[in-house]
């Protein structure tokens, strides 16, 4: 798609959030396009309509409603815990003076106006950096590349170039009619069309820009893996090398006052001059109103620099989980950072912002439910139930020993939860009762996770290789050869399969091992589940595999370099898998077979996932760091 003439708006593509729809230009790769409902941002429920559900344990509420805006990511996820939002933010403008924008890394964005939080709708699932003029001039970048907000809809305005190198680290310009996009490739917006610029050689692509002036431009490279770089010089006319040295971060309050930061290092500069280190421990550099710049370094210490060199630092370090931060005065400072957090310095002290509503604190490790509107999730030490549409506490902490490692949730009167104080919490839609099992050949206490077909069948791990079954009257001990478990699933009456240092089936009768596949003889197994006593999946590393009819043997359906963090049963057969890795997108994938071209598409998710769950009527939910339970409602045939 090279030299494509594309007179704005005439060639940009309209993106509202809602639906996706892919649509295929001639020699362009696919493009996504939505609408977007008036009042309900993924289509469905809206996170502030009043819940029907009680609270279970009659204590605490969420209150009558949430009072935060509904966030949703271009791929349709939507937050319904904590809110609006619980992803990693990533970058900051103030498109006015009372009107300050959030970026995130999965591409959500949250607007500040006028003291009221609202949600833009996302037209990509990653995002790095924005910049704007006005509420009706913003661009924003990331993978998919540049997109444009005129006050309704974002528009893709995609470079000149192939698809593999839209990716955008850098916008900023002077005016509307002179942006500059900048990553794998070096582009400039005149008004009309987005045009190829010729740079001098780069280091892998810029990842910073900043200028005072539209003839004073600077732009940084950065190669991680090797460390080298490079900052160049926008005059006006040309482009020029300036010095070979990496950066990350550019800022500063003219062209006469430069500030760059890469891997820790932070440099000042005068002009065109080399500059000089500063700092070899300073984590974020950020621009601070037209006379300082900011600065955090590793111990959170806030520095404010002002122009002419005098540094004063904060009385108070940034609050715990803020990465970077951006300011229009040194009594004006918001720091974003992990979970969805923002918190505001008003020149005294620091104020969390963000997340507005949460009623757990620490990531969510489970979601689960007996039906679209009875979901329990486990957010750190507390215990939530969802009516589909918002959370109520059911347990605290102090209610289950401090810590719960599982719940198994049958039907809305029959709810198993293990806690940290040893003990079964059951939850009858009444009240919540306790038992306590006995521990038998266990050599510890802890519960670690449970399943069933039934009332009269439920199964809990208990120690390192214990595993209990209960009758209906009695609690029964099946010992099992295999060490440090991990899960269990009962796909029927008596039956159960276990994971951990190994893998064994009980049939009713007596445990079998499956055999193992050499590649994978030494990888931990960490979760077994499936739709049935014949379609039952393993999680072991990167490796999903299924177990073979005959029960004999553990075949390979999919093997990632990414770590496969949980499954679920699909409707219909086969199990939705989530794989992750760090602060990389999640992947679910829903598996049928052990052939690879059986798979559904694969779904883009937050990062940072640990469970996920397929609710009756399609809607997958999933549980994640900074507390988050998002769901995504399914998309019509």
């Amino acid at each position: 798609m090279a030299n494509l003439p594309s007179p704005f708006p005439a060639a940009r593509l309209a993106l509202l959030l809602g639906a996706a729809v892919v649509a295929t230009g001639s020699g362009c790769g696919r493009m996504v396009l939505g609408l977007l409902p008036a009042d309900k941002p993924d289509g469905g429920d809206v996170p502030g309509a009043t819940p029907d559900a009680g609270t279970p344990d009659g204590g605490d509420a969420p209150g009558a409603t949430p009072d935060a805006p509904p966030v949703c990511t271009a791929d349709g996820w939507c937050w319904t815990h904590p809110l609006p939002t619980s992803d990693r933010l990533v970058n900051a403008f103030a498109v006015g003076p009372d009107d300050l924008w959030f970026i995130s890394a999965s591409g959500t964005i949250v607007r500040f106006a006028g003291g009221v939080w609202s949600a833009i709708p996302s037209p990509t699932n990653a995002l790095s950096t924005i910049w704007a003029s006005a509420s009706n001039d913003v661009w924003v970048g990331g993978a998919a590349g540049p997109f444009h907000w005129d006050g309704q809809s974002w528009m893709l305005v995609p470079p000149p170039t192939s698809p593999g190198a839209r990716q955008v680290d850098a916008v900023w310009g002077c005016r509307p009619d002179d942006v500059w996009a900048m990553g794998v490739v070096a582009t400039r917006w005149d008004g009309h069309e987005l045009s190829f610029i010729n740079m001098p050689a780069t280091a892998n692509g810029f990842r910073t820009l900043w200028g005072s002036a539209c003839d004073d431009i600077w732009g940084g490279y950065l190669d991680a893996a090797l460390g080298v770089g490079r900052i160049a010089h926008w005059n006006g006319s040309t482009w020029t090398n300036t010095e070979d040295r990496p950066a990350e971060q550019i800022t500063g309050t003219g062209s006469d006052d430069v500030w760059s930061l890469a891997q820790g290092q932070l440099y000042h500069w005068s002009g065109l001059a080399p500059g000089t280190l500063q700092d070899s421990h300073t984590l974020n550099l950020f621009p601070l109103g037209g006379a300082a710049v900011g600065t955090m370094s590793d111990s959170r210490t806030v520095t404010v620099h002002a122009r002419g060199g005098a540094a004063t630092s904060l009385p108070a370090p940034a609050p715990d989980g803020v990465s970077a931060l951006w300011g229009r005065s040194a009594s004006d400072l918001w720091g974003f950072g992990a979970r969805g957090a923002a918190s505001h310095w008003n020149g005294t002290s620091w104020t969390n912002h963000l997340p507005t509503w949460a009623l757990g604190a620490g990531d969510a490790v489970r979601v689960t439910g007996s039906g679209p509107g009875d979901l329990w999730a486990i957010v750190g030490n507390t215990l939530l139930h969802g009516d589909g549409v918002t959370w109520s506490t059911a347990l605290t902490a102090q209610q289950v020993g401090d810590r719960i490692y599982d719940v198994w949730a049958r039907a809305p009167d029959d709810v198993w939860v293990l806690g940290g104080d040893k003990l079964i919490h059951h939850w009858d839609h009444t009240s919540w009762t306790t038992m306590n099992p006995p521990l038998q050949d266990s050599t510890t206490g802890e519960l670690h996770a449970i399943s069933g077909s039934g009332p009269n069948d439920v199964w809990i791990l208990r120690g390192h290789n214990s595993v209990l079954h209960w009758d209906g009257s009695n609690w029964i001990n099946r010992q099992t050869q295999v060490d440090n478990l991990i899960d269990i699933w009962a796909p029927g009456p008596n039956e159960v399969w276990v994971v951990g240092d190994g893998v064994e089936h009980w049939s009713g009768s007596g445990w079998s091992v499956p055999r193992i596949p050499f590649a994978i003889s030494n990888a931990p197994f960490t979760a077994v589940g499936g739709s049935g006593p014949n379609d039952v999946w393993i999680l072991a590393g990167g490796y999903a595999l299924k177990v073979s009819d005959n029960y004999g043997d553990l075949n390979v359906a999919m093997s990632s370099s990414w770590h496969a963090a949980s499954l679920a049963p699909a409707s219909g057969g086969g199990v939705w898998v989530v794989f992750q890795n760090g602060a990389i997108d999640s992947r679910i994938f829903h598996l049928t077979s052990i052939d690879p071209n059986t798979r559904g598409p694969t779904q883009v998710a937050p990062a940072g996932l640990n469970d996920v769950w397929a609710a009756p009527d399609g809607t997958l939910w999933a549980a994640g760091s900074g507390g988050a339970l998002i769901r995504k409602r399914p998309t019509a045939p």
